[in-house]
């Protein structure tokens, strides 16, 4: 099979001699060619190449940089560095940063070929002429970083694990031992996958397949780990594809998050308490506010309505010169009971629990549209949807709560509310042509994750319900009220 090759060299010139020695040899490809470090890097996943040639004096990119971030871009690939300058100190750097060989440019008509041949099958290649100290350099950062490795390799809170092409364990760190509950020796060539609970060991093999075919470089997942002593634990596994060595291996990083899944739970718990403790005061804010509705109709509306009647009867027989004060007092009493009846209304509207909640919709419209000024329609499909008491008053209470936000801070002149059925859900949406929400001046009352959104929010998911959030600065934003239906 050809060894495919991309060639990056910024002279043109120097470029075309490359070319012309790479074709006379049958077993090399020249997959792509480029003028810049940056195009190659473009280029590295598209053509996949075995072998990479940069030239390490490129105009955008600084050598070193240039073969760090090919390595990282194509970590199969290997790369040799084209440079004309031989100092063992960047020599030792270039070959630390991830290339597998150093070529001479006035050496590539002798070494070209056999420098190729070399790194393809994983051998470093220096160019003659390079000082034997630049070996000893190599040597000696390659020792330090060893050192450095084997120090956060040994140290790490985090169990890490190497893993060969079978997903055989080959070594394992001391926090992984502790993890699993197993020896050093007792992990060595088992399979990682037999401390993955059953149900997710199959996706575990399926990235790693992706790791080793190279579809990805990393991953990571949550799952359960099994223990030696047979306790399951939550478990963040980490993996990654590394192509330094003679065997690509993958990195495997496990670390226990059964705190964190246990605090998750507790909130996720709290929330739901909190959920239904702001459902509950809703509710026992609307069975005060009707108890007060109720009062006022029954027992102050009565009474006025029954003075009212006295006092027709008292203007018949009263004096002409009474008249007057009579008038007066009948006016009086007609603002109070228009007042009362108005007070009922909006503390608890006798229309929601009458003819239900499009109904009562149509009749907070009419109200916020008579005292704001602004246009706001009502339309509603008028199919049947069914909603219990609660949920019937706890969505006529968010309907009202968000248009009176949107009519103090969305600066709307029209307000449309749509009412319709969807499946099993009632969908409430209110859409208005105000200023919207701008991230960097909006409200945070409206915001997307404003606080007063977020107790919508909450008090509609109690419901099982959801709230659609749509802003476009300066062109207004469309709020959707999505609640089951009750059968």
């Amino acid at each position: 099979m050809a060894i495919r090759i991309l060639l990056a060299d910024d002279h043109q010139n120097v470029r075309q001699e490359l070319r012309a020695l790479l074709d006379q040899e049958p077993d090399f490809q020249v997959a792509a060619e480029v003028g810049t470090g940056e195009s190659a890097l473009g280029l590295a996943k598209e053509v996949n190449p075995d072998v990479v040639i940069l030239d390490l004096a490129g105009a955008d990119l600084p050598g070193l940089e240039a073969v760090r971030r090919m390595a990282a871009a194509a970590p199969r690939a290997k790369v040799i560095g084209l440079s004309l300058h031989g100092d063992r100190r960047f020599v030792a750097e270039v070959l630390k940063a991830g290339a597998f060989g150093y070529l001479l440019k006035e050496r590539v008509f002798e070494e070209l070929a056999a420098a190729i041949r070399g790194v393809q099958a994983r051998k470093i290649f220096l160019s003659q002429g390079i000082p034997d100290l630049a070996i000893q350099d190599y040597l000696y950062l390659i020792r330090d970083s060893e050192a450095r490795f084997r120090t956060i390799f040994e140290k790490s809170p985090l169990g890490i694990a190497l893993l060969d092409e079978n997903w055989r364990i080959v070594v394992s760190n001391p926090a992984l031992q502790e993890l699993l509950g197993y020896g050093q020796e007792e992990l060595r060539q088992q399979e990682f996958s037999e401390f993955i609970l059953t149900g997710e060991a199959g996706g575990c093999q399926e990235l790693f397949k992706g790791l080793a075919d190279g579809v990805r470089q990393a991953c990571q997942i949550e799952g359960h780990y099994r223990r030696k002593n047979g306790q399951l634990s939550w478990g963040r596994l980490s993996l990654s594809f590394s192509a330094a060595g003679e065997v690509p291996l993958v990195i495997a990083m496990l670390e226990d998050i059964s705190e964190q899944k246990q605090a998750e739970a507790e909130i996720r718990d709290y929330r739901g308490k909190l959920r239904s403790v702001a459902l509950q005061l809703s509710l026992a804010e609307e069975q005060e506010r009707r108890r007060l509705a109720t009062e006022l109709h029954d027992q102050v509306g009565q009474i006025l309505a029954l003075a009212q009647i006295k006092l027709g009867a008292f203007r018949e027989a009263a004096p002409a010169g009474l008249s007057g004060a009579m008038e007066e007092i009948r006016q009086l009493l007609d603002q109070t009971i228009r007042y009362t009846r108005s007070l009922t209304f909006e503390l608890s509207p006798p229309i929601l629990y009458d003819l239900g909640f499009e109904a009562a919709v149509e009749w907070l419209a009419e109200l916020i549209q008579e005292r704001s000024g602004i246009r706001l329609q009502v339309t509603a499909d008028r199919s049947p949807k069914p909603l219990n008491d609660d949920s019937r008053i706890l969505l006529f209470h968010l309907v009202r709560e968000l248009l009176l936000k949107v009519v103090k801070e969305g600066k709307a002149k029209n307000i449309l509310v749509l009412i319709r059925r969807s499946l099993a859900e009632v969908q409430v949406s209110i859409e208005n042509d105000g200023v919207g929400w701008d991230p960097r001046a909006g409200s945070p009352l409206l915001s997307p994750n404003g606080l007063g959104l977020f107790g919508i929010r909450e008090r509609l998911q109690y419901l099982g319900g959801r709230l659609e959030v749509e802003f476009e600065p300066g062109h207004g934003s469309r709020l959707t009220l999505v609640a089951p239906l009750n059968y």
